[in-house]
């Protein structure tokens, strides 16, 4: 009976081992997994996480067809804005149409429409907004005779972009970009000159839309002359 007992005591000491042998593997086991899981996540995020688009505005199609203050105040003239994007992103960045508009002296007097497109992962594009500027409610402005003595209209003409950055394809970030170019045009000598400045917001404050990304509001400011 001696011997019976020691022999059922070592076979339950070695079934413990056993299991403890077989616990430990698992735990290694699984420990891998999770190592594996979680490089190659790093690893989609590194290559497919958003980046901030790279941003250039220039002011094009601004000139004069028409200016006179006698006998009655006129003017004809258009004030139009280029977006070049860059998306230095892997991710494609979308955006639908956008309308903003073109001031003098705070008051509106024309509108910018951006159109829906997309900039591809590594890409850079440019887009063409349609802008029109009615010269009536320029020339009725109460600030527009002594402008056009002093020889200077000053404008401001706004273009947004607004989209997301699309991440695997299953998840969405949202990305504004808005281009302010402050632009003066010499009547006598119909000439230009501007300076814009392009801010770049991320994240939820950015627009409508689920997904991660960068902070709530995180944003940059380009300036270009």
């Amino acid at each position: 009976s001696d011997s019976a007992k020691m022999s059922d005591d070592n076979n339950n000491k070695g079934s413990s081992k056993a299991r403890r042998r077989a616990h430990r593997l698992a735990c290694c086991v699984a420990l891998g997994v999770l190592v594996i899981l979680g490089a190659l996540a790093l690893a989609f995020y590194l290559r497919y996480r958003p980046r901030p688009p790279r941003v250039v505005a220039t002011p094009v199609d601004v000139g004069i067809e028409e200016f006179r203050l006698l006998p009655h105040p006129a003017l004809k003239l258009s004030v139009g804005v280029h977006v070049v994007v860059s998306n230095p992103s892997n991710a494609p960045f979308r955006y639908g149409a956008a309308l903003s508009a073109v001031t003098y002296h705070g008051a509106p007097v024309g509108e910018t429409l951006v159109p829906a497109g997309e900039v591809g992962g590594g890409a850079t594009a440019r887009v063409e907004p349609a802008t029109v500027v009615d010269g009536v409610k320029v020339a009725e402005s109460p600030h527009f005779a002594s402008d056009a003595v002093a020889g200077v209209l000053p404008f401001v003409a706004v273009a947004r972009v607004v989209g997301k950055a699309l991440v695997l394809r299953a998840f969405e970030v949202p990305v504004s970009v808005e281009v302010v170019c402050l632009v003066r045009i010499y009547v006598f000598h119909r000439e230009s000159s501007s300076r814009c400045v392009a801010t770049v917001r991320t994240g939820s404050g950015a627009g409508s839309g689920s997904g991660a990304g960068f902070p709530e509001g995180a944003g940059r400011a380009q300036e270009h002359d």
